[in-house]
């Protein structure tokens, strides 16, 4: 069977992935497989998968299946950040220990040199619906959002043992060499296309930043915790009262403003996140009192503004490589000045080197 991507030799492999973690009966066998592309991730492809099986029960009746992206510049990209093993290492060891809400992990399946390469998710679509990046949270579920970040943050909250594991993910506080030429060389090709559509004073925002990312990531310091490094309305569903967080291929390690950052740059207008984002940062470190975790406002206050560049670091990189089609090329152009103007209204060029 093939449809989209999906070959018969790795839906097979999906069905032994079922039976190894237990999703389905160990003697169950897969008479039908129905998988249907869904999403728009920019690293991997995305397919909900209806199933039947020799007895009823013996497996879920559908999945979602997250593999390697068809397109080869994005299935390399993702390849040389290890983004689908991270993955697949976040639902299996990090997970567990927190309470933060991710879909329900189902089984990985190993590519042919051992590593994991799929990730097999519980099917979330009949009850959820995906966030709209071109729409402004409302202000209680942006705090929703802050929560599952505090319940992300606050187990790992300055966990050295975590801070050690090889595999996460590291922007922050780090050399970043790769991702500053990879940026200089996107942001190159698409200053007169994608960024033809940023004011003046935008676009020049992001030509310093470019110029001095490497700096500016290297400074970005404490406290640190898990990062999830993509913490934006597009990487979520919402339903049932309950917001649940997508794409964790980035996860990481580093500033915990850097989720909080993001967010509310890519979630609120600049009119709009000018006018709460004070209040809310405040009531963030209300909120991590609560979970056990003392941090002052001032403090908080500052390492939000130092990481007001978070829209540009992510978005400005991949530009030139990720699968492209006009609603991420709009997403794209709307963000860019986003989180342009957040740098700017945050007096962020501070935190830059000379």
């Amino acid at each position: 069977m093939t449809l989209a991507g999906v070959d018969r030799e790795e839906l097979l492999r999906l069905a032994q992935a079922l039976r190894d973690s237990g999703a389905a009966a160990p003697d169950a066998q897969l008479i039908t497989m129905s998988p249907q592309p869904i999403g728009i991730g920019a690293m991997a492809d995305t397919f909900r998968i209806e199933l039947s099986w020799s007895a009823d029960g013996a497996g879920p009746r559908s999945l979602v299946a997250k593999k390697p992206s068809s397109d080869p510049a994005a299935a390399a990209t993702a390849a040389s950040l290890g983004a689908y093993e991270r993955e697949a290492r976040f639902y299996t060891e990090l997970a567990p220990c927190t309470a933060v809400r991710a879909p329900r992990l189902l089984g990985v399946v190993q590519a042919d040199d051992g590593v994991p390469s799929t990730v097999l998710l519980e099917d979330l679509s009949k009850d959820y619906q995906p966030g709209d990046q071109f729409a402004e949270l409302d202000l209680h579920v942006l705090r929703q959002a802050r929560r599952q970040l505090l319940l992300l943050q606050a187990p790992f909250w300055e966990d050295q043992q975590t801070a050690s594991l090889a595999w996460l993910h590291r922007r922050l506080g780090v050399p970043i060499p790769h991702i500053v030429e990879r940026m200089q060389r996107s942001w190159s090709a698409a200053r007169d296309t994608i960024g033809a559509s940023l004011a003046a004073e935008e676009r020049a925002c992001v030509d310093r930043f470019v110029a001095g990312a490497g700096g500016w990531a290297l400074g970005l310091g404490g406290p640190t915790s898990l990062v999830h490094h993509d913490y934006r309305v597009d990487n979520m569903l919402f339903g049932r009262g309950e917001l649940v967080v997508l794409d964790w291929q980035t996860i990481g390690w580093g500033s915990v403003m850097f989720d909080v950052a993001y967010l509310h740059g890519t979630s609120l207008a600049p009119e709009r996140r000018r006018a709460v984002e004070r209040a809310e940062i405040a009531r963030h470190v209300e909120d991590l009192a609560a979970e056990g975790v003392a941090w002052g406002v001032d403090a908080a206050w500052k390492a939000y503004r130092h990481a007001a560049f978070a829209v540009l670091l992510m978005l400005v990189p991949p530009i030139a490589s990720v699968k492209v089609n006009p609603r991420m090329e709009a997403m794209y152009c709307r963000l860019l000045a986003f989180g342009a103007r957040m740098a700017l209204d945050l007096g962020a060029f501070e935190f830059l080197p000379d």
